[in-house]
């Protein structure tokens, strides 16, 4: 690879230059993030290390997640409690574009990292902080993981079958979500500090995140006066709309429309279904969900749910089989785009990981170099 590619001199964040003081998922895969688009991340550890590096399975001193969210970064130990680690970091803030952080407000304050100490003198940094549950209210101070904030939103009580308990979403999406708005508002002020030559500060939260997510569920209930409920893979919206069993695997299909209901009748050869009083508008559907997926089940239990899919998905109506995350690797739409970019470490088993969603004049940002080792 050319020592420029390498660089991520073609990659539109090149001469940004971040220093990633987060830890665990969600602040890691901010600077992970900045660091994809080209910026220059250093990752700032204590000397014990980011507990991320800690979390099964375990590669050495690394972790799964750890490869994930630490991609295309380099790292550096510093102890911030001693006068020295601090000199060192003042040097390098000094130098430096971004400064993410996800510190709870009193260790920002014990550390004296908060935004006013550090853009006192430096007003041209940006200042990123992604916090549990915000910087202000009286949960300020509370520590929050994924899962409990997913709990607190409410994202967990709508998760899972109807009759069944509430579930965490099976991917850490708070973690991944709240780092992207963290990136997503470091990268909206770099672009106001080239209008006006003034950084700022930019404040997420997983709390904040979640509430955006259930944006829906807040909006039915006000107009309906019904509380929230789970739907499994289907949604409260519409009908036919879900998990559905063929003759060999299961098929998700969503119906949004009568249009697109219309298309599938035809296609599963039920177009009887049209005329039947019950399924006419999708309020009509909604209501007898239940009945109508008996019915295309029994049409959906002539063939597979690969033929379905083909089937389906060529005629208009979206609908693909249940796969596992690592069917991804063989998938030959993933590979048609590659979504799934070679991890240039040949110490490690780790040989593919998903790039960013983005692609710039038809090309991925890179995995340019692995995440790195801890510094002793």
């Amino acid at each position: 690879m050319p020592p420029s590619e390498a660089l991520g001199s073609n990659l539109p964040l090149f001469g940004v230059k971040v220093l990633d003081a987060t830890s665990n998922i969600a602040g890691p895969f901010s600077g992970a993030v900045l660091a994809d688009l080209g910026a220059e991340v250093i990752k700032i550890e204590t000397p014990s290390g980011d507990p991320a590096r800690a979390m099964s399975p375990i590669d050495g001193d690394r972790s799964a997640y750890f490869h994930v969210v630490n991609r295309n970064k380099s790292a550096m130990s510093i102890d911030l409690k001693s006068k020295e680690g601090r000199a060192k970091l003042d040097g390098m803030l000094d130098e430096c574009d971004v400064f993410l952080t996800n510190f709870l407000p009193e260790r920002l304050q014990a550390l004296e990292l908060t935004s006013l100490e550090l853009r006192a003198k430096r007003p041209r940094l940006i200042c990123g902080n992604l916090s549990s549950y915000g910087v202000e209210g009286p949960d300020a101070a509370a520590p929050g993981y994924d899962a409990t904030v997913q709990a607190r939103t409410g994202i967990m009580h709508v998760t899972g079958e109807p009759d069944g308990n509430p579930v965490r979403a099976g991917v850490s999406v708070l973690d991944i979500g709240g780092g992207m708005w963290l990136a997503i508002g470091v990268l909206a002020a770099l672009v106001k500090r080239d209008r006006t030559g003034e950084g700022g500060v930019v404040e997420t939260s997983l709390f904040e995140t979640g509430a955006l997510w259930v944006s829906y569920h807040l909006s039915a209930n006000q107009l309906t006066g019904k509380a929230s409920v789970r739907s499994g893979a289907g949604h409260p919206a519409f009908s036919p709309y879900g998990l559905f069993t063929t003759s060999s695997g299961t098929l998700c299909i969503g119906v949004g429309n009568d249009n697109i209901f219309s298309k599938l009748c035809t296609l599963i050869n039920r177009s009887d279904l049209l005329s039947d009083v019950r399924f006419r508008t999708n309020s009509d559907r909604v209501t007898h969900a239940a009945t109508l997926k008996v019915e295309i089940e029994n049409a959906l239990a002539s063939n597979d749910a690969v033929h379905w899919a083909r089937i389906l998905g060529g005629g208009g109506v979206p609908a693909d089989r249940v796969s596992l995350p690592e069917d991804l690797r063989d998938d030959y739409q993933a590979q048609a785009m590659t979504i799934l970019l070679n991890y240039p470490d040949p110490t490690t088993q780790l040989e593919q990981i998903p790039g960013l969603p983005l692609r710039f004049d038809g090309k991925r940002p890179p995995i340019r170099f692995p995440a790195p080792h801890l510094e002793h």
